[in-house]
């Protein structure tokens, strides 16, 4: 999902908004270009000066910079990061230039594996082999990456979490809806993205996302039980240029909570999450009725 961004962002724009004192704050500070990895500083005077000159002159996008900067001392700065660039970089043109001209220049850390990639390709179920079997909408009910021990980012508790497979113009389109937020409030408005997808091998329908902040961004869901055709458990593992991270998700075209799912269903996603080392009871848990389509 295009929410899987910004691990190191926070650090990077950290001192960006500290306006006539920046340069001087920021490279009198060696320990901060050890702590990361490299000098962001150094790197943006050298590279993408023009850029954060736009961003800087620009009211959301430098609101995007102070909210990114607070984010550093944050808890989950993963998921703070998220919620800055939904209220105020979100399809925002200088924000977006900046973060490619980082990225494309190095100037931007790779985080660290954001959760646990638990599966593999030769792992799937062998029965999913077209997208016609996934058309419509699904709606998570449960999720994975909750903002537990390991799994900071919290991706799977954004409210109102869906997808829609939609065949268009010859490809095969996920339109994704979410909010910032979690424990089923939104705290940002719903926000609506896009991705190619496709099977790419029995069980695997993968991701390349198309206005995502940082591209590339390629996501592999793995789906582990389809026992029935209007629910599914699956895991998915991506990347970004900020880092690689992975989740999973319960998802249902014919319900939106997770105490609809029958019974038979949940026993067999309650063996098949055992099996790959998860535990399904644990998994959050978001009620999507009150969320708007």
């Amino acid at each position: 999902y295009q929410r899987r961004v910004h691990g190191t962002l926070s650090e990077c724009l950290f001192f960006f908004v500290m306006k006539s004192t920046f340069w001087l704050l920021f490279l009198s500070l060696p320990f901060v270009a050890a702590r990361v990895g490299v000098n962001p500083g150094i790197c943006i005077s050298t590279h993408c000066v023009t850029e954060l000159g736009a961003c800087t002159i620009n009211t959301d996008c430098r609101k995007a910079l102070e909210c990114n900067a607070k984010c550093e001392k944050q808890k989950d700065k993963d998921g703070c990061d998220l919620v800055c660039e939904l209220t105020y970089g979100y399809q925002n043109a200088q924000y977006t230039a900046l973060l490619q001209c980082m990225v494309d220049h190095k100037c931007l850390p790779v985080s660290p594996m954001n959760g646990k990639c638990l599966a593999n390709n030769s792992q799937t179920i062998q029965n999913l082999t077209s997208m016609e079997q996934v058309k419509g909408k699904w709606w998570i009910v449960r999720g994975l990456n909750c903002g537990q021990p390991g799994w900071p980012g919290a991706f799977d508790y954004y409210p109102c979490q869906r997808d829609e497979f939609v065949f268009e113009n010859g490809h095969w389109i996920d339109h994704i809806a979410y909010c910032g937020g979690k424990n089923n409030t939104c705290t940002t408005p719903i926000v609506h993205t896009t991705a190619n997808v496709s099977i790419t091998s029995p069980g695997v329908m993968t991701h390349w996302y198309l206005d995502a902040p940082l591209l590339p961004q390629t996501e592999y869901w793995r789906v582990l039980s389809f026992p029935d055709p209007d629910w599914m458990l699956y895991i998915y593992c991506g990347s970004t240029p900020d880092g690689p991270y992975a989740g999973g998700s319960v998802v249902t075209r014919s319900a939106r909570t997770a105490s609809a799912i029958p019974k038979w269903v949940e026993n067999i996603f309650i063996k098949t999450a055992a099996q790959f080392g998860f535990n399904y009871t644990t998994m959050c848990i978001s009620d999507d009725t009150p969320c708007k389509d």
